[in-house]
């Protein structure tokens, strides 16, 4: 081979291998733009903190509203005190909310009566086992809650928006107020024995503040809807305060927080 054919070899080797590492560079640049428009975490950063709460963007946005405990490596707990009425009957009632690599765990005492969940082994109570007005409990203080709809994602839970802009249906055609976004989600569980009564939800976002003003579920041919009434805040974090909760349009329970408290 003739010196110059040599040089030309030597200059198109250079070339082709500018241009692999130019490509390189472009293929990297255009990943890390699309992970930050989308919301989701490079695979460096999830190895490095453990879970990805950024799957859904509906629950992404209510988290930051809510506050910090939903870091990606935050494992926080969260303790509310507070009164439950059933029938008229109110009785102390404390809720602990324990978050996990894959969701949450979470506890209730009432009236000296633990009652405790998690996904992987369903309801389980102290002394003996749950009964279904206690299972049915517990479904409603767990799973009709904000923490539960940013969470149930780690778990593999179906989530699609049904309606934006929603009004109320009694709006008059001036009427200025909140409008809703409807997300339903729906429980991954497929064991019988560790599935909610209601296998889906219908959350309704308040378009003025990012926050859920609304659940509603369907257990046993019933409609049960949650209404969050207030909110109550504690060192940057929102959970609702005042809940009550209805079946067929008719008012059967309600829960009112009095403290509540966080840690990691």
């Amino acid at each position: 081979m003739s010196p110059k054919s040599k040089k030309v070899l030597r200059w198109s080797a250079a070339l082709a291998l500018i241009a692999c590492v130019t490509t390189a560079i472009l293929i990297t640049s255009a990943s890390k733009e699309s992970s930050s428009a989308t919301g989701e975490i490079p695979t460096q950063s999830l190895a490095k903190n453990g879970r990805n709460l950024f799957l859904q963007p509906e629950a992404l946005r209510v988290a930051r509203q809510l506050g910090k405990r939903f870091g990606p490596a935050s494992r926080s707990t969260t303790l509310l005190s507070g009164n439950f009425t059933l029938a008229g009957n109110a009785q102390p009632l404390a809720i602990t909310r324990r978050q996990t690599e894959t969701g949450e765990t979470v506890e209730l005492l009432l009236s000296n009566r633990s009652l405790t969940w998690s996904a992987e082994a369903g309801v389980k109570a102290t002394g003996s086992a749950a009964t279904e007005t206690e299972r049915l409990l517990l479904e409603r203080l767990i799973f009709d809650s904000p923490d539960y709809f940013v969470l149930a994602q780690l778990r593999g839970a179906s989530y699609s928006t049904v309606a934006r802009n929603v009004r109320p249906p009694d709006a008059p055609d001036n009427y200025s107020g909140a409008l809703w976004t409807i997300v339903r989600v729906d429980e991954p569980q497929t064991d019988e024995a560790l599935r909610p009564e209601s296998t889906w939800r219908l959350f309704y976002i308040n378009s003025n503040t990012g926050l859920i003003d609304r659940i509603v579920s369907r257990p046993v041919d019933q409609t049960v809807e949650a209404q969050i009434w207030s909110w109550m805040e504690e060192s940057g974090e929102k959970v609702p305060s005042q809940i009550t909760w209805s079946i067929d349009g008719r008012a059967v329970m309600s829960y009112q927080a009095t403290t509540v408290s966080h840690s990691e």
